[in-house]
């Protein structure tokens, strides 16, 4: 069954960029845990989340739009796991660049002495905890680190 590329279009825009789920979740168990972060401040990528003393920028990257899908579906490859979509070609290349342009920023925020974490939609909805207690030590770290350093 194929659906008509304008109803598609239109569910495709309705997905909100910002302040999803999964996003929320895992500020409040950021918050939870007293760490204090800046959201999508206007750097390379727009970190969803941002510890600006600690220069650590966090990313919450949806499964499908970030190319994990196929992992969690246990398909070979991404082009395996979109071969029976509709559209694949087109699929394909849209996740493949998003996967590339997220490789860019991690690079160029790094470049610029940042610490970036990605975080999986699905390790959120799994275990929310382990996700923030990742976060809480890398930010404690470098900020304990920055801190010395002056």
């Amino acid at each position: 069954m194929t659906r008509d590329q304008e109803v598609t279009s239109r569910i495709m825009a309705s997905i909100p960029s910002r302040n999803t789920k999964p996003e929320l979740t895992l500020r409040r168990a950021l918050h939870r845990r007293g760490l204090r972060y800046r959201l999508h401040l206007p750097f390379p990528g727009r970190p969803d989340i941002v510890f600006t003393r600690a220069r650590v920028a966090v990313f919450v990257d949806g499964d499908y739009w970030h190319g994990n899908t196929w992992r969690l579906r246990g398909a070979e490859s991404l082009d395996a796991y979109l071969s029976a979509s509709a559209n694949a070609e087109f699929w394909r290349v849209k996740i493949t660049a998003n996967m590339r342009r997220d490789h860019a920023v991690t690079a160029e925020l790094e470049s610029l002495g940042w610490t970036v974490i990605r975080a999986w939609e699905s390790d959120i909805r799994h275990d929310v905890d382990r996700v923030a207690t990742r976060i809480q030590t890398t930010v404690r770290a470098a900020a304990l680190q920055a801190w010395t350093a002056s």
